[in-house]
């Protein structure tokens, strides 16, 4: 089967990260390809893929409105004639202009959905949801069905912690994902911590893993409570280095306001951490309901606190951990991910509605 990806940048997203791992897993039975619209490439993600998967990069501007790139794409899958397209954003169909091209094409939706970042959904026969979250959201908002294709990573790669008891004394959180605090929450896991020290415990730091748009937000609030000594901010950083140091912390905390999955978490769970997240479906529907988790009321600082303390000294941790860890390699692992997006793909070919 010749399979051709489009998104539009590679960086160092949720998205793309889960890319990686599906097209080096799809091209040991098939030939894959990614087509890359925008010029954002991020070196250490790029040199992770297989070999033999064909990368291509039509480093557009992005927002830009030259044709001259429709036309490139156009023709690039002109001449690789893929049997599948897979969109990994709605909106890229609307550059597709032969025919023949959007009968092959399926889309995943990554995210929970609004109507306006949904435009295109209604022109795909074939509709893929990353959760059973994003599937009812789809159905609430566009009334369009989907079918669910679970989400994953590569549990093997993760280092598991072997003692729930902290370094020296020390209870380290970590927060991964990009820095957006009205989508993730990154101010209301600080606030919590903040909470916490004037309750007089200060043996908690705090690591944020990523880049983004409020990283200056954040790093002025921190500021501003002086919380310069115990809050850190160690920028984007590579899966394999995510991977290796993962099981250093006590704690994973997913504070999002919104959140349609959340890979981040599912690696949290693999690296034997316990994880905390916001009361969102996406994240709840991770963590088994708190089954494999503990989660707080979404924007709620306080509760947010009371659940950190909670788990610091709760005695049913390690049973829940490794709940956890099991859940993952049984639901979330990318090697079946992968395997049932090609049975989707056989579905596609063969025509079965």
């Amino acid at each position: 089967m010749n399979i051709i990806h489009i998104l539009y940048g590679m960086g160092m997203g949720g998205i793309e990260t889960m890319l990686l791992n599906i097209a080096n897993e799809q091209v040991k039975t098939n030939r894959v390809g990614i087509i890359v619209i925008n010029n954002i490439a991020e070196p250490s993600l790029i040199e992770k893929f297989n070999k033999k998967v064909d990368l291509y990069f039509l480093k557009r501007e992005v927002g830009s409105f030259n044709p001259f790139f429709i036309l490139k794409l156009n023709h690039l899958l002109y001449k690789i004639k893929p049997d599948i397209i897979h969109l990994h954003y709605n909106s890229i169909f609307r550059f597709l202009f032969l025919p023949n091209l959007k009968k092959k094409c399926c889309v995943t939706l990554h995210d929970v959905c609004s109507p306006v970042n949904a435009k295109y959904l209604h022109k795909f026969d074939r509709i893929y949801s990353i959760s059973n979250v994003v599937k009812e959201n789809v159905r609430r908002v566009k009334h369009l069905d989907s079918e669910v294709v679970l989400n994953g990573i590569k549990p093997d790669l993760i280092i598991k912690k072997e003692s729930l008891t902290p370094a020296a004394g020390v209870f380290k959180i970590v927060q991964l994902g990009r820095l957006m605090h009205e989508k993730k929450g990154q101010h209301i896991l600080i606030d919590a911590v903040r909470l916490l020290e004037e309750k007089g415990i200060h043996t908690i730091q705090l690591f944020f893993i990523g880049e983004g748009e409020s990283e200056e937000y954040l790093k002025n609030r921190v500021d501003r409570y002086n919380m310069n000594n115990n809050v850190f901010f160690l920028g984007i950083q590579t899966q394999d280095f995510v991977f290796q140091h993962l099981h250093e912390y006590d704690l994973l905390v997913q504070p999002s306001i919104y959140e349609g999955f959340g890979l981040t978490v599912a690696e949290g769970m693999a690296a034997g951490i316990p994880v905390l997240v916001s009361k969102q479906q996406g994240p709840l529907e991770i963590i088994d309901q708190g089954e494999c988790g503990y989660y707080f009321e979404s924007e709620d600082p306080q509760s947010c606190a009371a659940m950190i303390l909670k788990i610091m000294n709760d005695p049913d941790k390690p049973t829940i951990v490794e709940k956890a860890y099991r859940r993952v390699y049984e639901l979330y692992n990318v090697a079946n991910t992968a395997a049932n997006y090609l049975k989707k793909y056989e579905e596609i070919l063969n025509g079965k509605e």
